[in-house]
Order: structure tokens, then C-alpha cells, then sequence
């Protein structure tokens, strides 16, 4: 006799890993938003050393406003990522809490399962009790 449940767990099972799969395709994108960012800000420290640098050594006033405005620019590309990256956490959490729950729910159909598999086995354990209980009381009618 198997599981009655198990359709419902397969597709738990099924909707877990898919679930899963999203999540990690998120984490990625994440990870990247990230990468992106800290490349932003390592090329504005950089052009704010390579400034530091040229002022030392006398640089013109349009070298310096061209330097600024990459500044400012960068910026802004920085904070736009701050809000992407944040946006992403948050589908990465809401993401992460689905898993959570597909989790749960599978885990919860397996441990039924196990109960299920149990309760066979002890009707099946009793019934072949039962049974050899019956061919030793016929051995022992027949013996005496």
C-alpha cells in the first residue's frame, strides 16, 4: 500500500525546488548589483587619487571640474544601486520566506509519510503475528 499523499508531496517537492531555483537565480542578479556597485565606487576612489595626484603636480581648472563631474555622476550611479540592490533583497526575503514555507510543508508531508509507512508496518507485523500465532496452535492441535 503506498502513501496516499504522495501526488501532493511530489508536487510540494517539485514546487520546493523551484522555488529554490528562483531564489538563486535572485541571488545571483544580487550578487551582481552588488559587484556593480563596489566597481563604482572603486573607480571614484580611484579618479579621486589620480586627481589628488595631478593637483600635486598642477592640473588646469577644466581637468578639475571633468574630475567633479565624474564624481558627481558616479554618485548618483552609486545611490541608483543602493536602491536596486535594496529592491532585490527584498524580493531575495520574500523569495527566501516561499522557500521557507515550501519547505515546511513538504516536511510536514514527509513526516506523514513516515507515520503512514509506520502504522502499515505494524498492521503488517500484526497480522503476521496473527498468522504464525494460528499455524503454531494448529502445530500444537496436531501434536497432541
Amino acid at each position: 500500500m503506498s502513501f496516499r499523499f504522495e501526488t501532493i508531496l511530489r508536487l510540494n517537492k517539485k514546487k520546493e525546488d523551484l522555488l529554490q531555483r528562483d531564489m538563486g537565480q535572485i541571488n545571483v542578479h544580487y550578487q551582481r548589483q552588488q559587484d556593480r556597485q563596489q566597481f563604482m565606487q572603486d573607480a571614484t576612489e580611484a579618479s579621486k587619487d589620480e586627481l589628488n595626484q595631478k593637483k600635486r603636480s598642477g592640473v588646469s581648472v577644466e581637468t578639475m571640474i571633468l574630475y567633479d563631474n565624474f564624481a558627481r555622476g558616479t554618485r548618483t550611479q552609486v545611490e541608483k544601486q543602493s536602491k536596486i540592490i535594496s529592491e532585490i533583497n527584498t524580493k531575495l526575503e520574500a523569495k527566501r520566506e516561499e522557500v521557507v514555507e515550501a519547505m515546511r510543508k513538504r516536511r510536514t508531508m514527509e513526516i506523514l509519510k513516515e507515520r503512514d509507512m509506520l502504522k502499515e508496518r505494524k498492521v503488517r507485523e500484526r497480522k503476521e503475528t496473527a498468522i504464525l500465532d494460528e499455524v503454531a496452535s494448529n502445530l500444537w492441535m496436531r501434536k497432541t
